[in-house]
């Protein structure tokens, strides 16, 4: 009796011990499912950040561009603002690239030709760097000192500080008795997941469109 007794004990034991270590393994893989939720939803709320962010400077792109209709200074005003609500964000960083581009489809999706690697069409195109560097000297473009007057010349980018110069202000059409052009800002931005469990991180864009306004 006290042999089984003895065996029987020891068995209980290596049973409970073995309950102990599937604990223990369950344990485990459901910390790493939360670790993996608790990730991707602290980069989803970041990611969702910067697409505020995003809409929020192509909105006020496109609101400057649009009312500064045809003036030469169109593009460097929209452009600036573009830059002063990123920067305000913190986001200025991450931009990969700004887009102005002439909106002819219902959506307003931008030209595919537009986003290309090399890009081409009826828009014009900033890498992060560029939009940074910007100064009136990017434009053909004279801005004086004096508030009330008004900045002169064709407003239109270098082709040395953007991507592609490919529409100029002065090309732009705001008749109000005909089909005035729509003028869209297009934002892109990189989220680097600061947990990357779901991937290195997510490309956020966003677009605003505004009809140009007569002068």
């Amino acid at each position: 009796m006290s042999r089984l007794g003895h065996h029987g004990g020891r068995r209980l034991g290596e049973l409970r011990r073995g309950q102990r270590g599937v604990a223990m393994v369950e344990l485990a893989f459901v910390a790493m499912l939360l670790l993996v939720i608790v990730a991707g939803t602290f980069d989803y709320g970041f990611a969702w950040r910067s697409g505020l962010a995003a809409n929020e400077a192509a909105r006020t792109g496109a609101r400057v561009a649009s009312g500064q209709a045809k003036s030469p200074g169109a593009d460097y005003y929209a452009l600036n603002g573009v830059r002063a609500s990123l920067v305000a964000s913190g986001q200025i960083a991450n931009v990969r690239k700004i887009i102005i581009f002439k909106s002819t489809t219902a959506n307003g999706a931008v030209p595919s030709t537009c986003t290309a690697t090399t890009p081409t069409g009826t828009c014009n195109v900033l890498n992060g760097t560029q939009l940074q560097a910007l100064s009136s000297s990017s434009y053909s473009l004279v801005i004086s000192t004096d508030p009330t007057v008004a900045p002169t010349g064709t407003g239109c980018l270098l082709t040395s500080a953007a991507m592609l110069a490919g529409w100029c202000p002065s090309a732009r059409v705001n008749n109000p008795q005909a089909s005035a052009d729509y003028v869209g800002v297009y934002v892109e931005l990189w989220y680097k997941n600061q947990f990357p469990v779901l991937g290195s991180g997510t490309t956020v864009r966003r677009t605003a469109v505004m009809r140009v306004e007569p002068a």
